[in-house]
């Protein structure tokens, strides 16, 4: 018994005749009236008894025809799932992301996403880099997006954005009349910093040998930093993404002369599949990135 013999068998019971069924099927009678014949030989009973004309269905034929029935319901329902899957991928987006991402990229990232996918649930983690590797290790989220490299095995890291670290200083700040600051410009001035021993805060430091800051606030994420800075606190340089996602009216960004670079990664598995709605957030992730490349207008 094969596909063919069991179609052919379903389009003679709904036609009632050969040769409709065999149109409906995009073949000829014959081939039809062939399959039939097997498909009897393999069942061991007769399917149709010809009286004049017409065909009827013997009693076993129409016990048949009901499991046939039941079959292709089935793969109906198979049809269906597959056509969902393909609007609508796996049916849930987990996502694994650090801080700044977190609260400043996925918001607009997500909003991009829901236009071509409405009904998706998305699940959103939160951690540092080295959470959002585990996650992905353990097959806990879909995607991640994080800031730094991990040792763990089996990821892989594409960067999806660079940008340079901006100054920041509150809007009244004597400073933020200026077209750049240099290190010099940073001497006495209340700094609020990413925690020490933290690789972003390397990368600031290394620019203040003799350091002349007043290390006066330590915090490790950005959106605190940025909020600290509107609020009069101190002044900075951080990721300029997430001054700009923020939008404090109360702060200045202002280039810096030395060059501090500031990746963002997509994190995938190398042992979990990366489904379609994991591709189209990285997507949207991306295009968030590039449209916060664009620095803040001047107030």
């Amino acid at each position: 018994m094969n596909f063919k013999q069991v179609e052919a068998f379903r389009a003679v019971m709904m036609t009632r005749s050969m040769t409709t069924a065999a149109g409906l099927l995009h073949t000829s009678q014959p081939n039809v009236s062939r399959w039939i014949a097997l498909l009897e030989k393999t069942l061991g009973f007769v399917l149709f008894q010809r009286v004049g004309t017409r065909i009827i269905p013997t009693p076993e034929a129409e016990a048949f025809y009901a499991d046939v029935e039941r079959a292709f319901i089935g793969l109906e329902s198979l049809n269906d799932s597959a056509s969902s899957i393909r609007r609508r991928g796996t049916g849930l987006l987990r996502v694994g992301a650090v801080g700044s991402i977190t609260q400043c990229v996925l918001p607009d990232a997500i909003r991009l996403f829901r236009e071509k996918h409405s009904d998706i649930p998305v699940v959103v983690n939160t951690g540092g880099s080295d959470a959002v590797a585990k996650w992905l290790a353990t097959g806990v989220c879909d995607i991640g997006f994080c800031s730094l490299h991990t040792d763990l095995p089996g990821l892989r890291y594409e960067r999806i954005n660079t940008t340079h670290g901006a100054a920041i200083v509150p809007r009244a700040h004597p400073l933020a009349a200026r077209a750049v600051l240099t290190p010099a410009d940073f001497r006495d001035q209340d700094f609020i910093s990413l925690p020490a021993g933290s690789f972003n805060r390397a990368a600031i430091d290394r620019h203040f040998p003799d350091d002349t800051r007043v290390l006066s606030i330590e915090t490790p994420y950005a959106t605190t930093i940025c909020s600290m800075v509107g609020k009069g606190l101190g002044v900075s340089i951080v990721n300029p993404v997430v001054p700009r996602a923020l939008g404090i009216a109360e702060l200045s960004e202002i280039p810096f002369s030395e060059k501090v670079e500031f990746h963002s990664y997509a994190v995938t598995s190398e042992h979990h599949p990366v489904n379609s709605l994991a591709r189209r957030m990285a997507d949207c992730v991306r295009e968030t990135f590039a449209a916060l490349e664009r620095p803040l207008p001047a107030r």
